[in-house]
């Protein structure tokens, strides 16, 4: 049973505050759920697949004034059509500067408690290229176009998309949670709106959300390596995903969500 790295790019849709007004994110503390969604994959003869899924992802994302600082611990178990067990645990963290030229990042991925992955690194943006070191693992650094960005302009650039009716946005994004790559990333944006009713928003948050699709590329690849469906807010609050990889589907649903006041000077 083959498991991917379920943290790609969940930073760069977190909460931001009237982002076509200002630049201020809520600071906040929010759990979602994790449970193995439908999927129309057909299970074939010999293959092992995900017959269960269970879960919880707990993200911190704190406005400090000077950078975004961002923190996300991804637990989920999983049960295969053999009945064995695995359980994966990511941990990941970022900052990025408000300027968006600097991001450090580390990641730390386990499975069954078993140390998989390890890696910090910083991207800088240098004239027309990104520059990207690795303090760990020791590594020679890598080089990408300047058109790249990191994922809170990502971010802005969705949310302005989608309040003002655009169909479609296309992005390169790196976010360091696959260190050597970034994502050519597909943005779909449908005319669906509706009133959410998940009690776990306080009441200061706009109740309407937009669904929202995206595919995920990479190396020019003609078939993406994820799909995700987000419900999202005007302030990019988002109360639902669904991320469809080739081999499974995993639901993510909000369960709590407590925003904290951080004053800048």
């Amino acid at each position: 049973m083959k498991k991917i790295n379920i943290v790609i790019l969940l930073f760069s849709l977190m909460n931001f505050k009237s982002v076509l007004a200002d630049n201020h994110l809520h600071s906040y503390q929010s759990i979602y759920d994790i449970t193995l969604g439908e999927s129309k994959i057909n299970p074939q003869l010999g293959k092992t697949y995900v017959t269960k899924a269970s879960g919880e992802l707990f993200v911190d994302w704190l406005n400090n004034c000077s950078s975004w600082v961002s923190n996300q611990r991804m637990v989920t178990r999983f049960i295969n059509s053999f009945g064995v067990g695995t359980l994966s645990e990511i941990n990941y963290s970022l900052v990025e500067s408000i300027s968006g030229n600097r991001l450090k990042f580390s990641l730390e991925v386990k499975e069954n408690a078993e140390l998989v992955e390890r890696t910090f690194g910083e991207a800088k943006k240098d004239g027309d290229e990104i520059n990207i070191s690795f303090e760990l693992p020791q590594k020679d650094p890598i080089t990408f176009p300047n058109d790249v960005i990191f994922p809170h302009q990502f971010l802005v650039d969705v949310l302005k998309n989608m309040v003002e009716g655009e169909q479609m946005l296309v992005k390169k994004v790196y976010e360091g949670t696959i260190p050597d790559k970034f994502f050519n990333i597909s943005v779909f944006f449908t005319s669906e709106t509706f009133k959410e009713k998940n009690k776990a928003l306080p009441g200061s948050v706009d109740k309407k959300f937009f669904k929202i699709r995206l595919a995920y590329y990479q190396d020019k690849t003609p078939t993406p390596m994820l799909e995700i469906t987000q419900h999202v807010n005007k302030e990019g609050i988002a109360s639902y995903y669904k991320f469809d990889y080739p081999e499974y589907s995993l639901e993510m649903n909000l369960k709590k969500l407590n925003l904290v006041e951080i004053p800048c000077d």
